[in-house]
Order: structure tokens, then C-alpha cells, then sequence
């Protein structure tokens, strides 16, 4: 008899430890995660945002999601609330625990990863930060991880060994951390993006709502405060070339690509990583060539100078960016 009730007892435990995970899992946010003050300001971002449908568990996994990772990684979660040791009203992801969403966000947005693949920004630590000719023109330092390891949770010293001038000798401290992506999609993406909705409002891929009237899906990641600024709230730069002063667009997309593609303090054009277009091209967006992913041109040239057709055209075609294009067969 006594077998039999410790045996009951056990199945008991089980069943409510499983019947509890699961609630907790399915249920609304509100009444779960939701209830603690670091996660409520997430989850009114969340309501409003783009991913509103998708469930928190699907980008961030659940207790068990990861093995014995994930369970010390939420039960750390849960130590640091109840210990208090939290000061910020909102929380912050290590860089592991940012790379394991961008994990899952593939599994929604495969175009979207293979074109990240064939782009320059689909980089890795060991590619940037042991490239001898860059090395041998400048030496790491701090500012490098404005852009590329934005969520490295320590310093350049911490990250690199740089004893010494030959830099050939400089190396990434932890092996480990060489092939890590130095711009994953959460560099440009902020997932609890603000986007609310009217009546009209659907989908993102709702028609009756225009883009003007939606918030940008991109933010940049501003490593120095830990924190987000959507796109279209970065400051628009003023360009040069030489002493003339240059168009610059201002749209969401051109402010984002212009705070890693920056200028020199001079603020010309061409200048460090900038990539300001001038001449006939002046004041048009990257996104007008570049697509936004891959950053691939192929296609770009076609949308604004389309191929002659076998019939006589002549015609003036305005463009979005203010130029207009005559296109005469000859």
C-alpha cells in the first residue's frame, strides 16, 4: 500500500508540474510573464507590433525549449526578479540569448535569411576582427563594436588580445566567439516595434493601410545606452563633397545604413565607410538600389531605366526620388 502511494504521489507531482508547464505556456501573457514590471513594458510593445500574433515562445522558447541551457536561463530569470537585482524596468538580452532568436527567426523569414547570407553583413567575428589589412591600418578599439558585435557583452580588451604593435599576433580571446554573426537581424530589427493599429489596420500586408502611415520595421541598436531607436527618429547627416553641400535622403532606411556607413568628422562623402552617392544619383535611398537584405544591386538599374521595348517610346516617367527619366528609342 505504501508503494502504491508513493507511486501515486510521484504521478501526482508529474501530472501538476506538466498541467502547470503547459498553462503557463498557452496562456496570455498578461496574466504570466507579462505580470512582472520587467517584462510589461515588452509586452505592451508586443501587442502593438507586427509579431502580435506570434506567441512569446516561439522567438524566445520556453523553460525547455534548449535543455538544461534554457532551464538555468530562465530560472537566472526568475532569480534576478525576485532578488531584486534588476534595476531597469526593461530587460536586456545577452548576446547568446540574442543569437538564439535569431535562430528562430529564420524559421518565418527564410527569404530574408538567405538574402542576409549573400550580404557583407552576414560577417562573423573572426572576419572582422582578424583581418590583417584592416589591422594593419588601424587597431581595434572600442568603437568597433558600435557596428559589429553590438551585443557582445564586454569590451574590445575583453573580446581581443591586442599585446603588442605586430598584428599578426592580435587574436579573438575566446575561439568560440570567432564564428559568431557580427550583425545578426536584431541589429536592424527590433521585434517589439510599435506599430499601432487602426480600425483599417490588418496585416502589414493590408493594402487599405499605406506605408506613411506605418512605423518603420527597422530601429537600430544602440550598444552605448542598450536600447533602440527606431529608423526614422536617427538624425539625418549633413554630406559634403569637397565644400559643396550634398542632397541626403532622409527616408527610415538611408538613416539607418548611414550610422555604420558613416562619414569622417569632415562629413564627406565617400569619406571612412560612408557610401553617399553624388552626381546623377545624388539623393537617392540605398533601399532605391540596395536590397535591403542582400544588399544586391542586379535589379536596381531595370525599376528606374526599363529596357527599350520593340516599339517607339518617348515618354517622361517621374521617379520616387525627384528625377525624371525620358527614355527615347532611337
Amino acid at each position: 500500500m505504501k508503494k502504491i502511494l508513493i507511486t501515486l504521489s510521484i504521478l501526482l507531482f508529474v501530472a501538476v508540474i506538466t498541467g502547470s508547464y503547459i498553462v503557463w505556456n498557452t496562456s496570455d501573457p498578461e496574466n504570466t510573464c507579462a505580470r512582472c514590471h520587467e517584462i510589461s513594458p515588452s509586452h505592451a510593445r508586443w501587442k502593438t507590433a507586427a509579431h502580435a500574433g506570434v506567441r512569446c515562445t516561439e522567438c524566445h522558447g520556453t523553460a525547455l525549449s534548449g535543455g538544461v541551457h534554457s532551464l538555468m536561463d530562465k530560472a537566472n530569470m526568475v532569480y534576478m526578479h525576485y532578488t531584486k537585482k534588476i534595476q531597469n524596468e526593461d530587460i536586456h538580452l545577452n548576446e547568446q540569448q540574442i543569437l538564439e532568436i535569431n535562430d528562430r527567426c529564420i524559421a518565418c523569414h527564410q527569404s530574408e535569411y538567405a538574402g542576409w547570407l549573400r550580404s557583407g553583413h552576414a560577417v562573423n567575428y573572426k572576419e572582422i576582427f582578424l583581418d590583417s589589412a584592416h589591422n594593419a591600418m588601424e587597431k581595434p578599439y572600442w568603437d568597433c563594436l558600435r557596428c559589429h558585435g553590438m551585443f557582445y557583452d564586454g569590451n574590445i580588451n575583453e573580446l581581443m588580445k591586442l599585446d603588442g604593435d605586430d598584428y599578426t599576433q592580435w587574436k579573438i580571446r575566446d575561439e568560440k566567439q570567432e564564428m559568431r554573426p557580427a550583425i545578426p537581424c536584431l541589429s536592424c530589427h527590433r521585434m517589439h516595434t510599435d506599430n499601432p493599429r487602426s480600425e483599417r489596420y490588418i496585416s502589414l500586408n493590408d493594402s487599405s493601410r499605406s506605408v506613411n502611415e506605418r512605423n518603420p520595421m527597422t530601429a537600430l541598436y544602440v550598444r552605448g545606452e542598450r536600447m533602440y531607436l527606431r529608423s526614422d527618429m536617427l538624425p539625418v547627416a549633413r554630406m559634403f563633397d569637397g565644400d559643396k553641400e550634398i542632397a541626403v535622403p532622409s527616408d527610415p532606411g538611408t538613416r539607418l545604413c548611414m550610422q555604420c556607413h558613416a562619414p569622417d568628422f569632415k562629413h564627406q562623402a565617400g569619406s571612412e565607410d560612408d557610401r553617399t552617392v553624388t552626381g546623377v544619383h545624388e539623393g537617392i535611398s540605398c533601399i532605391a538600389c540596395h536590397q535591403p537584405h542582400s544588399g544586391e544591386t542586379k535589379a536596381s538599374c531595370a525599376q528606374c531605366h526599363p529596357s527599350l521595348s520593340n516599339e517607339q517610346i518617348e515618354g517622361v516617367f517621374r521617379q520616387p526620388h525627384g528625377y525624371n527619366v525620358r527614355i527615347i528609342k532611337n
